[in-house]
């Protein structure tokens, strides 16, 4: 019997316990002046005034016109705790145009504040003057959770049975924030496009012959309008600073008033129609935009240009809402290539080596590898902080912040994956054009005579500068034609050897060693002493060991094969200090210039380039190749 009660009260007692954390979500205090709630679906939301977080005053009257939540709590509450997380994502997704304010039923500002900390809470609370703010609303019961629509009324509201999930929020607070953004006027905008210089062909590649804009709501990421401009009613200006190459106005743009991401594309005309959804569009853009990764010519409308898209999001016109001045909106338009010219500084060069010449190269034909296949309109950037650390980074729905401090760099989509890894190392077949792992010795375009370019329009790429290697930035291949001042040949009656200038005689394959040419492995054998094997083939690798170089006759011409590697600037800081990094270095480089040149060689290339993704960038083969990187 006396077990049984010792039983029984522990039961009675945890009964007990269960009902005082049940109080916590359901009864509120006994003296309040009312038990039922007050404000219902439908009603207008009462007067109030609350204080926030971050130091402001926010009331109703100051938000009349937007839609917003109105949120009571208690941090002990265990229904409170589960909504405070569902706000959070409500707040990460709407911040930008729907207020959530956050209101303790009766905890202080320093208990609320520990709690925000413990469990990683960002968005703002709102703290009353006293405790008859939550007597207005409701007396038993919370969390207890209100939406409110722009004109001031109560579409919704949310007890603890059940409280209110992310879905339920989202789908409600879509609706409205639409119905309000149909409610409000229209803005009348005056657009600005700066295009930036760059090159030879300012006035080309500053013409834009088709603008489309895409504006999407800031909180449901849906399309609210898609506008081609008229850019025959254009104003077009020369600019006044040196970096524009050209200025566009565009008045009489009108559009409703709300708070939206906008996304600009010039001459650029693959968008289907059925784009509605904002991530959608950006991995549709992401995935047709110029697949070849390259542009031989500049076509008749000019480059595809976009805006630069972290510049324009969230970007909030309600207040403009039927003024008589227009919203000055200014975008600025980069090309979304890079613009590369090749040339030679002379028609031959001759190979010289104490005074006397050798051979004589004549550069021939070139070939662009490691260009992208798939590419994005939209800038993709990431700050890197240091050469060391691997940054985090998604595409395509990564924007970083331009506002944030540090160094912010563009980045191409296999940027943080150049890697020596082996599963790293296959995966260019997926995005390169011409991968340098792959490479073949056909595809070769011609080079033009002497001081003479060619230009094409690249999508350019880098690495992560731990794992910048040869065979992953975008790369030229040089092929030269190589005219030896003479060769030895064996004589095997004589068993001796014979210096031929006639190439008449000249086997298929020839052989530098120790800057004289030979046509056999015999006969470098009797010239050095070496005794090679008389194979009938040898690798580049297998006689690079004895300091010895090939060539094999194509076509008519002995060929040799230079490659280099497209780098950019680097800045070594003074009196030894350590190296930083440079806007557009180890990135996407976009609107940019570059001239590669080929002032000098300095010896004889490869019979055939050997991929070796392993090796370092330094240095570039033989060649001595003049990069100009500021504009002519």
């Amino acid at each position: 019997m006396k077990r049984y009660c010792k039983q029984y009260a522990l039961l009675h007692l945890l009964l007990l316990l269960c009902v005082v954390m049940l109080s916590a979500c359901i009864n509120e205090s006994t003296d309040s002046p009312e038990s039922t709630t007050k404000v219902k679906e439908g009603d207008d939301i009462p007067a109030f005034t609350l204080f926030s977080s971050d130091g402001q005053e926010v009331s109703s009257a100051s938000l009349k016109g937007q839609v917003y939540i109105l949120s009571f709590f208690d941090t002990g509450c265990p229904d409170c705790q589960q909504e405070l997380k569902v706000l959070q994502r409500i707040y990460d997704k709407y911040h930008a145009v729907t207020p959530v304010l956050n209101v303790p039923r009766s905890q202080t500002k320093d208990e609320v504040q520990t709690y925000w900390e413990k469990v990683g809470l960002s968005m703002p609370y709102h703290m009353a003057d006293n405790k008859e703010l939550y007597y207005q609303f409701a007396t038993k019961t919370i969390p207890r959770t209100y939406i409110v629509d722009d004109r001031g009324k109560v579409c919704a509201t949310f007890t603890d049975s059940p409280i209110a999930d992310f879905n339920t929020l989202d789908a409600i607070l879509q609706e409205k924030v639409s119905e309000a953004d149909a409610r409000r006027g229209s803005v009348n905008m005056s657009i600005k496009l700066k295009m930036s210089a760059s090159g030879v062909d300012k006035d080309a590649e500053s013409t834009i012959s088709r603008l489309e804009m895409f504006f999407f709501n800031s909180a449901t990421k849906q399309l609210f309008s898609r506008v081609l401009v008229n850019m025959a009613e254009a104003e077009r200006f020369q600019p006044t600073e040196k970096r524009d190459s050209a200025i566009y106005y565009l008045k009489n743009f009108r559009i409703h008033a709300g708070v939206y991401d906008i996304f600009t594309i010039a001459n650029y005309d693959y968008c289907p129609e059925d784009i509605k959804n904002e991530d959608k569009f950006l991995n549709m853009i992401d995935s047709i935009t110029y697949k070849e990764g390259i542009m031989a010519n500049l076509p008749d409308k000019g480059p595809v240009m976009t805006s630069k898209a972290t510049a324009f999001l969230d970007i909030d016109l309600r207040p403009w809402a039927d003024k008589t001045d227009p919203y000055p909106l200014t975008v600025n338009m980069e090309r979304v290539m890079a613009k590369l010219e090749i040339g030679v500084e002379k028609n031959s060069y001759p190979l010289i080596h104490d005074g006397t010449q050798y051979a004589e190269i004549n550069i021939t034909n070139y070939k662009l590898v490691n260009l992208n296949r798939q590419y994005y309109l939209f800038q993709h950037t990431d700050n890197l902080p240091m050469f060391a650390e691997q940054p985090i980074f998604t595409l395509p729905t990564h924007f970083s912040d331009y506002k944030d401090q540090g160094q912010q760099y563009v980045v191409d989509p296999f940027f943080y994956q150049k890697t020596t890894n082996t599963e790293h190392i296959n995966k260019p077949r997926e995005y390169y054009r011409s991968w340098f792992g792959e490479f073949s010795t056909e595809d070769f375009a011609s080079m033009p005579s002497a001081k003479n370019y060619v230009r094409a329009y690249i999508l350019e790429n880098t690495a992560y500068k731990t794992f910048q290697k040869n065979g992953y930035s975008p790369g030229i291949i040089f092929k030269g034609a190589v005219t030896p001042s003479f060769v030895y040949l064996y004589d095997t009656d004589i068993m001796q050897l014979k210096k031929e200038y006639s190439d008449e005689y000249w086997p298929e394959t020839i052989y530098l060693y120790k800057y004289n040419f030979y046509g056999s492995i015999q006969a470098i054998n009797m010239a050095s002493g070496l005794k090679l094997d008389a194979l009938a083939t040898y690798s580049d690798k297998q006689l690079k060991t004895y300091g010895i170089k090939q060539c094999k006759i194509n076509n008519a011409s002995y060929e040799t094969y230079y490659a280099y590697w497209i780098e950019h600037h680097k800045i070594i800081r003074a009196n030894g200090g350590s190296e930083e990094m440079q806007p557009m270095e180890y990135g996407a480089v976009r609107n940019y210039f570059y001239r590669v040149h080929v002032d000098s060689i300095t010896g004889l290339g490869h019979s055939r380039i050997e991929p070796d993704i392993m090796r370092d960038n330094y240095p570039n083969s033989y060649t001595d190749v003049v990069v100009d990187i500021t504009n002519p």
